[in-house]
């Protein structure tokens, strides 16, 4: 299934390029005052023409050499200098092509060649050197952002911190001590969490239902150690199947209502509400402020301020984060466009 995916995506991406340059390779044609009849075959005929296409090979050449090897190999390397030349360079190949082809009617007259023909050479060969310098630099931003991005996942990953595995390990030694009935169900759930974590979101999407069902086994998992006088709430409602959502976009506020809003000695409440709509989905995370012993660790809010960025990166224009860090309580609203 990934395979034939790979090659549909790969055949769409050629059809694509050719699609491209043939617009691209038309464009003289329509400069072309003997031209009178602006059809298919008339412009495949123009592009046909011996000076067309030995112009059209080298700007295909000069393009997919400067975007794969030439200003990757020296622009992203810093090697300014280098580069120059090379520009430098195609531009005398370029030239030097176009003299060769010189129409034979100009015969020794050089005074009448210039680059500035019906075709507009010249032109479309700033066009490529433009397009290609472009479209590398924007190829590898994305990429950098991509790097950033998985090294943002794995960071919120990590949020099965070693604090969270200790609590929970000590949760399920007093549920094995006591001989109770949950600590094969806790363990399962922990492992369920493991194996999420470690394996499942190596893509940036993931199936919504198994980033609901890591919060759940979560929130399972919290409530072994929760005081039976904590006012805790969590429901979700609407249909997660079939729908795909970014890895670890939801947990790290639930987890930060946990961190901060769950004190045994106070009045400590909570409340995670999860609507999944055809299109979208919306969570509300509220939680009271309680005392907490803290140990000098700020993940939970550096999982937040990560989580802010991936919101912005993979959901462009697509999300809405509201966030009320008020003295006495913490809330959040997230609504996203599913995809």
């Amino acid at each position: 299934m990934i395979a034939t995916k790979n090659i549909k995506n790969t055949l769409k991406l050629i059809s694509i390029h050719i699609i491209c340059w043939l617009i691209f390779l038309s464009l003289p044609a329509l400069f072309n005052d003997r031209m009178n009849d602006f059809g298919v075959r008339s412009i495949a005929k123009d592009i046909m023409i011996k000076p067309r296409l030995i112009n059209g090979v080298f700007f295909i050449a000069l393009f997919y050499y400067s975007y794969y090897i030439a200003i990757p190999a020296y622009f992203l390397y810093k090697k300014y200098i280098i580069l120059l030349l090379y520009f430098f360079t195609t531009s005398v190949v370029f030239t030097s092509v176009q003299y060769i082809m010189m129409p034979p009617f100009y015969g020794n007259n050089h005074n009448n060649f210039h680059l500035f023909g019906p075709s507009y050479n010249l032109f479309m060969y700033i066009i490529v050197c433009i397009l290609s310098f472009s479209l590398c630099i924007y190829t590898n931003w994305q990429k950098e952002l991509e790097a950033k991005l998985n090294t943002e996942i794995s960071f919120l990953k990590a949020q099965i911190n070693p604090h969270f595995l200790f609590n929970t390990l000590n949760s399920i030694y007093s549920l094995t001590i006591t001989k109770s009935d949950d600590a094969p169900e806790a363990v399962l759930k922990l492992s369920g969490m493991m194996r999420y974590a470690v394996s499942d979101t190596g893509l940036n999407f993931v199936c919504l239902e198994k980033e609901i069902e890591y919060i759940d086994n979560y929130i399972e998992l919290q409530k072994l150690r929760m005081d039976k006088n904590i006012q805790f709430s969590y429901n979700v409602s609407g249909e997660p199947a079939g729908k795909k959502l970014a890895p670890f976009v939801l947990i790290p506020f639930i987890e930060n209502a946990f961190k901060y809003g769950v004190n045994a000695e106070q009045d400590s409440r909570i409340s995670i509400n999860i609507d999944i709509a055809e299109m979208s989905m919306q969570m509300q995370v509220w939680n009271k402020k309680v005392h907490i012993y803290s140990n000098g660790e700020n993940s939970s809010k550096l999982g937040i301020n990560n989580t802010r960025k991936r919101l912005q990166m993979l959901y462009p224009n697509k999300h809405k984060l509201v966030i009320y860090d008020r003295e006495s309580d913490f809330s959040v609203l997230l609504k996203i466009d599913l995809t």
